[in-house]
């Protein structure tokens, strides 16, 4: 499989290797002029950008996962000399400054032939489709009650997940949907009032679970058709486009030249 750096290179990337050619640098060298140098990627004005459209639905504030890309270079939620979470990673931190074939983030942004055991998802998080077996689970669930009972504990939390472990438990929802999630709904815990699905108000109109009526709970609508009305938002699970080669070149940059907070 191709990787990034056998791409086509942006423009910018190509002035800079012919001009670096020029003057006989070396690669060493020249890394360290970029990192100490005029920087040419600008965090806010194109990295934050990307974060915002690809990322953030996930990596928001109080994620489960413990890493917030709405503050990258916090030293306890952030990204920047992070250590990676995955402890047989072979990256062991998520952007080391000035190296971008060291950070696990760009590993994770341009490729998905690594062991996952190892490394993790490929980011965007890509979660499968409910399954037709699960929606008819959803769907009874909700026929009988969406009560709190074994056919609930047994199956539909399969699905939704407890948003913090891998393997059977983690199911597809709860990984932006937990308790005090930034986009809510709390799917840990669908019964909590105000803040779960059952006979809770949706934030775009209806309700997210309605005891006895799937077809008119916005949670079952939003899981079972990638065809909504108007107004309801995107199907779920949520899948974010993955990175472009334009926009992952440009968190290369950024990288090389220090990842700044600029």
């Amino acid at each position: 499989m191709l990787r990034f750096a056998d791409r086509p290179r942006t423009l910018l990337s190509i002035l800079a290797a012919m001009s670096l050619g020029c003057e006989g640098a070396s690669a060493e060298s020249s890394e360290a002029e970029i990192e100490t140098g005029e920087a040419t990627v600008s965090f806010r004005a194109e990295v934050a950008p990307i974060f915002s459209e690809k990322c953030n639905a996930c990596h928001h504030p109080d994620n489960a996962v413990d890493v917030d890309l709405t503050q990258p270079f916090d030293p306890e939620v952030g990204i920047v000399n992070r250590p990676n979470s995955w402890p047989d990673s072979t990256k062991p931190f998520l952007v080391v400054p000035g190296d971008p074939e060291a950070s696990a983030l760009v590993l994770k942004i341009e490729r998905t032939d690594y062991d996952t055991h190892i490394e993790g998802n490929p980011m965007p998080l890509h979660l499968p489709r409910v399954t037709e077996s699960e929606l008819a689970d959803l769907r009874q669930w909700i026929l009988d009650g969406a009560n709190d009972d074994d056919f609930y504990r047994e199956r539909i939390t399969l699905i939704f997940g407890d948003g913090a472990t891998l393997g059977s438990k983690a199911g597809k929802c709860a990984y932006c949907h937990y308790a005090e999630a930034f986009y809510g709904p709390n799917l840990v815990d669908p019964f909590e009032a105000g803040e779960g699905v059952v006979n809770v108000p949706a934030n775009v109109g209806g309700t997210r679970v309605i005891p006895g009526d799937p077809d008119q709970s916005v949670l079952y609508q939003k899981v079972a058709s990638l065809d909504l009305p108007e107004g309801l938002g995107a199907p779920m699970p949520l899948h974010p486009e993955r990175v472009t080669a334009e926009e992952a070149q440009l968190i290369r940059t950024w990288i090389r030249e220090g990842a700044r907070d600029n």
